[in-house]
């Protein structure tokens, strides 16, 4: 899930999503797509520059996320590096693109690179022959397969591979390398109306992965294409069947390429003359309504031929009537003049069906009609008496401008039954336009119910997480009381036990201060004693330097007795006084 930003939510369905999609991070920075725009690969000019911007892929953004604030409006559209660098594809889409990539419901980011590159070969070889691009054509020749080995239980990137014996080209690589992670989004600026938008502000094609990309697509069979479709058909695989184009040249080299194209089709690049390559023109007959040139008819008549020549086998009914033309050339206006024009052989099949107001049935009667009549058969009459046998034969030795009249009823008919049907059809287009888009709605509301459910999911299981841990911090919670409890009793046992102590050392104090007083007592009277014995030795120093003074001035009556002292020291041969 990617991170939610207020106004601009994105989701992936993941359960739908491969692996090797979802874990695949864009590797493409802001920077980078800024100077590749400036390039101008992205853009196909026409200052489209100025009208979109690309933007990089935010952190946890994955190529398979839509964006749920605009699930029916589509707000941008993811692309490939690859698209533009490679293989030449250009914003906006061409209209062949848009109209495949709808057919086949899957985004341009869904498709595999080598899918891309078997469009864009198929867009440049029918543009060089100047063949119909349709993408009939292209489902015929190719099919979608998803490359995911899950199958339809996951959704990887959509590939393509040829329809058995109808291979045109190679593979551009045999296994492509670093593409996954190099898409980024292109947004619209302002209130320009993004490529991939109709008037009416419906998608065009699945901007954002589609769950039903390729695998809800019907098969396209050769049986089923029209005529011009299967020349085109027919042509490319006549040419190429046989002799595969590289896609890697094609994409790299389009002008080598071209000239060696036109080569293989013998220079002839129209949808006519290259039909020649398939179905030889058959050889020449007399001159019919289908094989008169047409500068010898006039244009409505060239038109009819045309479609004669178009559906040669077209309806071989005739019990369904045809309203007379004679009559019915009058009601508009017209001369009659196809009895007097057309020979007697011929005449009988058109007097028989002169009555504009009946016509037979298959069981052989009539009835009435009017042009708004609902159970009036158009196709069948159009198929038997326009198209069919029966036409060519009444118009083959007509008059050119009866022919003309009798095709402008025909056109005046078919646009009174188009008249008729027009409010229902455009009912119907409405309703099935509105039907779409409610399909779209329900689509998209099933994606935000689906978004929720997984967000009720997360939401369930954050809250049996958050259970689960609240259990865990109660336990641990009491486990740390009771510790604390256990810390609280070995605390007041410390407590008790340091008053125990404080209570020692008060005694213990309380003596040595008792201790204290008697040694200082003891100390007074230890230094009354020394007073006194110090007095006591100067009067028995002074008594003995007395006397020794005394006997010296008996022995000694010259000698000066007051240089003796108790205290004095004799130094050199000198008697001295230390204390000097």
């Amino acid at each position: 899930m990617a991170e939610n930003r207020p106004g601009n939510r994105e989701v992936a369905v993941a359960s739908s999503v491969a692996n090797d999609v979802l874990g695949v991070p864009s590797i493409l920075d802001q920077g980078y797509l800024d100077e590749l725009k400036a390039t101008g690969i992205i853009f196909g000019g026409g200052g489209l520059e100025q009208r979109y911007r690309v933007e990089a892929a935010r952190r946890g953004e994955r190529v398979c996320y839509l964006n749920l604030d605009h699930p029916t409006v589509p707000h941008w559209l993811w692309v490939n590096e690859v698209m533009f660098t490679d293989f030449g594809v250009r914003v906006p889409f061409t209209d062949f693109q848009q109209r495949l990539l709808n057919r086949a419901s899957v985004a341009p980011s869904q498709l595999h690179l080598n899918a891309w590159a078997s469009i864009r070969s198929f867009e440049l070889v029918t543009e060089f022959l100047q063949l119909p691009q349709e993408p009939e054509v292209f489902l015929c020749l190719f099919k979608f397969y998803s490359a995911n080995t899950s199958g339809r239980t996951k959704k990887g990137y959509m590939s393509v591979q040829p329809t058995k014996h109808r291979k045109i080209f190679t593979l551009y690589e045999d296994s492509f390398h670093d593409f996954k992670g190099r898409y980024f989004k292109i947004f619209a600026v302002g209130n320009h109306r993004p490529f991939w938008l109709s008037l009416e502000g419906d998608g065009l094609f699945p901007p954002y992965w589609s769950d039903q990309a390729g695998f809800d697509i019907a098969p396209v069979k050769y049986e089923g294409l029209n005529a011009d479709k299967r020349d085109t058909a027919d042509i490319l695989t006549f040419l190429f069947s046989n002799n595969n184009l590289s896609s890697k040249s094609l994409l790299n080299s389009p002008e080598e390429s071209r000239k060696a194209i036109a080569k293989m089709a013998g220079n002839d690049t129209t949808l006519a003359r290259l039909r020649r390559l398939v179905r030889p023109a058959p050889a020449k007959s007399l001159p019919t309504p289908s094989t008169v040139p047409a500068k010898s008819l006039p244009s409505s008549s060239a038109v009819l031929a045309k479609s004669t020549q178009a559906e040669p086998d077209g309806g071989s009914s005739t019990d369904v009537g045809y309203v007379g033309a004679t009559k019915q050339y009058v009601e508009l206006g017209g001369e009659s003049s196809a009895s007097s024009s057309i020979p007697k052989k011929r005449r009988s099949a058109v007097e028989g069906l002169s009555d504009p107001k009946r016509v037979r049935t298959s069981e052989g009667g009539s009835r009435d009609f009017c042009p708004l009549d609902r159970s009036f058969d158009a196709p069948g009459f159009i198929e038997s008496h326009l198209l069919g046998p029966r036409a060519q034969e009444v118009l083959r030795d007509c008059d050119p401008v009866e022919s003309v009249r009798w095709a402008e009823w025909a056109m005046v008919r078919a646009a009174t039954i188009m008249k008729s049907v027009e409010p229902r059809l455009t009912i119907a287009a409405e309703a099935e336009r509105l039907n779409a888009k409610l399909l779209g709605d329900v689509k998209a509301l099933n994606l935000q119910r689906m978004v929720l459910e997984e967000e009720k999911a997360d939401a369930v299981q954050a809250k049996l997480k958050v259970e689960e841990d609240l259990k865990v911090l109660k336990v641990e919670l009491e486990k740390s009381d009771r510790e604390k409890k256990v810390e609280i009793d070995r605390l007041k046992h410390r407590e008790e036990g340091l008053l125990s102590e404080v209570e020692r050392f008060r005694g213990l104090a309380a003596e040595e201060k008792v201790r204290a007083d008697l040694a200082e007592a003891s100390s007074a009277d230890l230094h009354k004693q020394c007073e006194d014995l110090a007095e006591d030795a100067k009067a028995a120093v002074a008594a003995t330097e007395g006397a020794l003074k005394a006997q010296l001035a008996v022995l000694l009556p010259d000698f000066d007795t007051d240089q003796i002292s108790f205290f004095k020291d004799i130094v050199d041969g000198k008697v001295v006084d230390p204390t000097d």
